[in-house]
């Protein structure tokens, strides 16, 4: 009897201290939110978006004698250690200035709770990390190993780094800042005492966020490209969270709602803070362009001349990012070396988004060199450089910082940064012709000026209406395209090329909508990717067809037409209905399977046309499977950029037989 009653008592003691202990630990995390927020956001970018995943499995040291990109995996091993310190010093903060109503029952615990949970903390982002490189291989790679390793060294470090302060101390250290230590209890601290012990590393903190903000801002590109997106990811996401936990901390000791006004300026300012407005030469000029049906007629004379039938390529270049540019760039070079004279045969181009980069990377590098392997090869090289890492920098630091102030700063315009990118990139690769990508659209061969051909019409979108926006070579009529506006008309001036390339692929969140401002220097509207409108540039392409066969007709001039699509895109769509969260998901779903299907809808619509007898389509699809990483962002793995020139000359042959 008294062996069963100490049985039960011990059972009950067991069972409250285990209450005890998940009701201390939900206490001690749900004060310390902050740092959940911003670690679950950094598993989000590196374990779950896809150009995290390809971003994590192109790090490494040396493996079977490829070298890897070594120094961005140093600089990532470095800032973990960085992001895992501000974790704990965030949480010591946040439990130094909270007082805690813990369970009674098993005390002691509850004290050793506020001490061991910003030690775990410590670890969240070697773990973040490790999982998303264990999910980004398939499995278990060495630096997996690395990255628990050092997390275990940090947190055997924590555990002894007051022994090593006193001893650091008893040796006459000179750092004034290791005497900030504050003893752990269950009472908040007084907010005034908790600043003055913490106020070297409280300054420490908000010099290395401004060291950091000049460094993007001075050296965007270099800096950036330096420590890798990677490297700037975790730099923005400690940064961040120790400013909000600083923020919470003055919020407490003056008694204001600084995290509340801070949102309401985000807010308030965003009515006239908008520093997005895209560049221009600021040369107005008057507009020499051509109109379509008589740049189509001067083509379709000379090629005439030259052949009874006129062989016509009409091209469309599918939205997608830095995977549709690489793509693009690699079939059309492919189909450059297979085809007879293909260059020539080609009227025109419709492109979306990376569509469009990889259309203008094949036209300028085939400038650059004649030679097609050489051309192919300058395209290669410029489309496999880093463009996320300055874009990510801006829009992390200068562009973050830009929502908070009353006015706009056009130097803090990330798009910008990615077109300035985009220039110098290419002036590193085409060392012969270095600015063509900072020359005027309207400057370039393939904007009509010699009568000769191909037209690159850019798609793109108005926001605020839902019209297609065209950044086009040649003027049209409101009724050759439909509900379509023309942009250089608009705004009376020539534009960068780069600008004219990143206004149809202005996808955000990562590239914000370009402002644009008209003739008479009033804001018109904003602009976004093309893929909003029409993913695959076909709507511009049948307008174009149309005008073709019309004057083709007229003429009496013999046409025979190959349309050309070249897709990347892979159908993400679903037979089961949705589970957990639909009130969330479903408009997300459904916006993203209605975007794929609408290549998918418009592909099948041209074959329903009236073509003419000899026209053909070819379509050009990049095998994509399952659980593949290639993503539509501004940087490739080399893993990704393999796989890509791997299935290029399989499809395009494929295709090219069923002619």
């Amino acid at each position: 009897m008294i062996d069963d009653i100490k049985h039960y008592k011990n059972r009950l003691i067991y069972y409250m201290r285990l209450r005890s202990t998940f009701f201390n630990n939900y206490q001690i995390i749900k004060t310390c939110w902050v740092v959940l927020l911003f670690n679950f956001i950094g598993y989000l970018m590196f374990a779950e978006l896809q150009q995290g995943q390809d971003v994590i499995r192109s790090l490494g040291f040396q493996s079977n004698g490829n070298v890897f990109n070594s120094r961005h995996t140093f600089m990532l091993c470095i800032l973990m250690i960085y992001w895992g310190w501000q974790n704990f010093r965030s949480a010591r903060i946040i439990t130094h200035f909270k007082s805690f109503h813990f369970s009674e029952f098993y005390k002691p615990y509850a004290t050793r709770t506020i001490v061991i949970i910003p030690r775990i903390f410590s670890s969240l982002p070697f773990l973040i990390i490790s999982y998303a490189t264990f999910k980004a291989n398939d499995g278990f790679v060495s630096l997996i190993l690395l990255y628990l390793t050092m997390a275990i060294w940090l947190y055997v470090f924590l555990i002894y780094r007051r022994k090593i302060m006193v001893f650091l101390m008893a040796k006459n250290f000179p750092f004034r800042f290791l005497l900030d230590y504050i003893p752990v209890k269950n009472d908040g601290y007084p907010v005034a005492f908790i600043i003055y012990k913490q106020r070297w590393w409280i300054i420490q903190r908000f010099l290395i966020l401004a060291l950091t903000f000049a460094l993007v801002l001075a050296f965007p590109i270099r800096f950036s490209r330096f420590i890798g997106v990677c490297g700037i990811v975790i730099l923005a996401l400690s940064s961040w969270m120790m400013f909000f936990t600083l923020l919470a901390l003055f919020e407490h000791r003056y008694k204001t709602p600084f995290v509340f006004l801070f949102f309401l300026c985000f807010f308030l300012f965003s009515f006239f803070n908008n520093n997005h407005e895209i560049r221009n030469l600021n040369k107005e000029k008057p507009d020499k362009r051509m109109y379509i049906d008589t740049y189509i007629n001067h083509w379709l004379q000379k090629k005439n001349e030259l052949e009874d039938t006129v062989k016509v390529c009409l091209v469309a270049c599918e939205g997608g990012g830095i995977r549709s540019a690489y793509w693009s760039n690699e079939v059309l070079s492919e189909l450059n070396l297979k085809v007879a004279d293909f260059n020539n045969h080609i009227l025109a181009y419709s492109s979306v988004s990376g569509g469009t980069l990889g259309t203008v990377c094949y036209n300028l590098a085939g400038q650059c060199s004649s030679n097609p392997v050489q051309a192919r090869n300058i395209g290669r090289d410029f489309l496999k450089k880093d463009f996320l890492s300055p874009i990510m920098g801006y829009a992390m630091f200068p562009d973050a910082l830009q929502r908070f102030l009353p006015f706009p700063i056009a130097k803090f315009d990330r798009a910008a940064i990615l077109e300035k990118t985009w220039e110098g990139s290419w002036e590193g690769t085409c060392l012969d012709q270095p600015s063509l990508l900072k020359k005027g659209y309207l400057e370039n061969k393939f904007t009509g000026r010699d009568d000769q051909g191909p037209l690159l019409f850019f798609n793109a979108t108005q926001i605020e209406t839902g019209k297609r926006v065209l950044i086009s070579p040649v003027k049209f009529g409101e009724n050759q395209f439909y509900e379509t506006t023309d942009l250089l008309d608009i705004i009376n001036k020539d534009i960068p090329l780069s600008t004219a390339v990143l206004l149809s692929a202005r996808f955000p969140y990562v590239t914000p909508a370009g402002l644009i401002v008209d003739k008479d220097n009033k804001k018109w509207g904003n602009v976004g990717d093309g893929g909003y409108y029409e993913n695959l540039g076909i709507s511009t392409l049948l307008e174009v067809y149309t005008r073709l066969r019309a004057i083709s007709d007229l003429k009496q001039i013999p046409i025979r037409v190959t349309f050309i699509f070249i897709r990347n895109t892979k159908d993400f769509s679903e037979s089961e209905p949705l589970g957990g969260m639909y009130e969330l998901m479903a408009p997300i779903e459904a916006y993203i399977n209605v975007w794929y299907k609408g290549g998918g809808y418009n592909f099948n619509m041209i074959k329903n046309i009236s073509l003419k007898k000899d026209d053909k389509i070819l379509n050009f699809a990049l095998p994509r499977f399952e659980n593949d990483i290639i993503p539509l962002g501004w940087s490739l793995s080399r893993q990704a950029t393999d796989y890509i020139d791997s299935q290029v000359e399989h499809v395009v042959e494929s295709e090219l037989k069923k002619k």
